[in-house]
């Protein structure tokens, strides 16, 4: 039996599917593992980029992709003992990472592992999220001992206790097994901790594994992600989002980026903009769903839901601006 098999949905990725497959297949454990890729429909070269790093091909059909039940197949045909799951504009930071990830299954008792997405520090990025670690990353385990307490924590404690993330998430195959993915357009690894930690799972979060990963957020995907995170977070755990902040954010948004070194005046000002147009998405995102959620109740924010996003958001990778030196 193979050690790991590593599943990736995809979708037109050929911008970044490379660099994703290569820092895979330069993985220390890299002679023991097989690469699954789910593609739905590629229309550009996705397909032959996979099929040069010996990936396995699993076509999803025209509209038929799904957050969960798309991963769930890929698990289906995996052959490896665990199974790791990224997506395709994910790459991951050190050559080691997929075995120290292992290595944490050491316990029987640990189901899962998640790791950490940073944003790389490069002229295509946001600075203002540039990940520049400054402590050591301690290690967190994930447990719920207590079903009862564990409803009577506060929406924030429960947040902190549940977040996953599966751009970089490993996984025992017996537990994706006894324990698929439901049925989501959106945050099919949030559900999928939660009910593990109601049976008494253990998970970790280890934030020494890193992968990088970045979307360009403008006003309009600020604006739809946020709308799409709130409407299932009510749906599949009743959280009701805070407001967000906004004129300490613009602030500080603006003091950090002007405060860059590495930094033009003309890409100053460009980011500056882009950092704006980021946190008034997410700002009028959240209103209107506050407003919706107040006024219609759960057909109000589904309407909402359908009006903006009738299709799944993906992330985008931006061409910048050619800026002088």
């Amino acid at each position: 039996m193979l050690r790991l098999s590593v599943v990736i949905p995809v979708k037109n990725g050929s911008a970044t599917l490379a660099r994703c497959l290569r820092s895979i297949t330069e993985q220390t454990v890299a002679e023991d593992l097989e690469i699954i890729v789910l593609d739905s429909n590629s229309a550009d070269d996705s397909v032959n980029i996979a099929r040069k790093f010996n990936a396995r091909i699993i076509d999803v059909p025209e509209g038929r992709f799904d957050h969960g039940l798309t991963r769930n197949l890929g698990v289906q045909q995996a052959q490896g003992e665990f199974v790791y799951l990224t997506v395709q504009d994910a790459t991951i930071g050190k050559r080691d990472m997929l075995e120290r990830m292992v290595l944490h299954f050491r316990d029987e008792k640990v189901m899962a592992v998640s790791g950490h997405q940073a944003v790389p520090l490069n002229k295509e990025t946001n600075p203002l999220v540039w990940y520049r670690p400054y402590s050591t990353p301690l290690l967190v385990e994930k447990t719920v001992k207590d079903p009862d307490a564990f409803k009577s924590m506060t929406q924030e404690d429960k947040q902190a206790l549940i977040s996953w993330d599966n751009v970089v998430a490993m996984y025992r195959k017996t537990a994706l097994t006894a324990q698929p993915f439901v049925q989501t357009e959106f945050t099919e690894d949030w559900f999928w901790s939660y009910e593990a930690l109601l049976k008494g799972w253990k998970l970790l979060h280890d934030p020494s594994l890193v992968v990088y990963h970045y979307h360009h957020h403008s006003f309009k995907y600020a604006f739809n992600i946020t709308y799409t995170a709130n409407y299932h977070f009510y749906k599949f755990f009743k959280f009701i989002p805070r407001l967000p902040a906004v004129g300490m954010p613009i602030f500080r948004s603006a003091y950090h980026v002007m405060k860059n070194k590495q930094l033009s005046l003309k890409e100053k000002l460009y980011w500056t903009r882009h950092n704006w147009a980021g946190i008034f998405g997410s700002y009028f995102s959240t209103l209107d769903f506050l407003r919706r959620l107040k006024i219609g109740h759960q057909k109000g924010i589904e309407e909402g839901y359908q009006r903006y996003c009738s299709s799944i958001p993906q992330g985008k990778r931006r061409k910048m601006p050619q800026f002088p030196q």
